[in-house]
């Protein structure tokens, strides 16, 4: 080995123990836990992957779309990401120690995670038509604008968006290979412009459609049930409403309160549990 890689890999080495990411959880402890709950996570979406491809009823059902495509997203994270952050946890350094490996991890990383975002964010919308406007698609060729369009368009937005803009390093960043995704982030962020636009699409605005479509569902159905009842099929559609609800309730717990926090902070708020809260809600 020469003396170069030598000197790198030392310093590689110092730099993991060295470094502190805040989180008072250990290593071994998150590698475990990231372990448990992602073959469980994959034993479950196999099956509801098996059961809704393997039922020609569930499969050509329009409300079960989003959460195939879902779980689609989610396998593959569970498949790279997943190991990725556990390979981490395990030996203190990232698996492929590349450049290439890194901007493929954070391009995976952003895509699936805003991918996931906008598509509970238009189901939440899609809900109200498939309950309340059947006659929105009521032929092909409005079940392909309205329904599947969409869908196409929110997943190759976030894999063409990212495989953009995260190899963007004019300004030279370095990988550093003992954090996650090497510690990288491209230099567009370094635009105000770009941070606000992703803000105000990725977190706020699937905030805001998480919640209020979820909300306004709920009180459609009620409102409806009570004042025409025989005009609405209601066993055909308990299963849309309650499916929606249940997984939006995932998204109240886990993902609006860290956008909650970045609104905070943008408003001028800022506080040390804030901070701690971000980096425990971020792992």
């Amino acid at each position: 080995m020469s003396t170069s890689n030598l000197t790198a890999s030392s310093t590689i080495i110092k730099a993991v123990y060295v470094y502190d990411d805040g989180i008072a959880i250990p290593y071994i402890v998150r590698f475990w836990m990231f372990l448990i709950s992602n073959i469980c996570s994959i034993l479950c979406a196999v099956f509801v992957l098996y059961h809704c491809l393997g039922d020609s009823t569930l499969r050509h059902g329009l409300h079960y779309h989003i959460s195939i495509v879902m779980l689609i997203i989610c396998l593959i994270y569970d498949f790279t990401d997943v190991p990725f952050q556990m390979y981490l946890f395990l030996y203190r350094v990232v698996w492929i120690q590349t450049p290439t490996f890194c901007l493929t991890w954070k391009i995976l990383d952003a895509a699936l995670y805003t991918s996931t975002a906008k598509l509970i964010g238009w189901a939440s919308v899609e809900r109200h038509i498939l309950i309340f406007h059947e006659n929105w698609i009521a032929t092909r060729r409005r079940r392909f604008f309205i329904h599947y369009t969409p869908i196409i368009l929110i997943v190759t937005y976030g894999v063409v968006l990212y495989s953009i803009i995260t190899p963007i390093n004019y300004c030279k960043r370095p990988f550093y290979y003992f954090m996650a995704m090497c510690g990288y982030y491209s230099c567009v962020y370094d635009s105000a412009t770009f941070t606000l636009y992703e803000y105000a699409t990725g977190g706020l605005l699937c905030s805001v459609l998480i919640g209020f479509g979820g909300s306004s569902l709920i009180l459609r159905v009620v409102l409806q049930k009570r004042r025409l009842r025989r005009h609405i099929n209601w066993r055909k559609h308990r299963k849309m409403a309650i499916q929606l609800l249940s997984i939006t309730a995932l998204f109240y717990i886990f993902y609006l309160p860290p956008v909650l926090v970045g609104t905070a902070r943008r408003v001028g708020f800022s506080s040390s549990a804030a901070s701690t809260y971000s980096t425990y809600a971020s792992f």
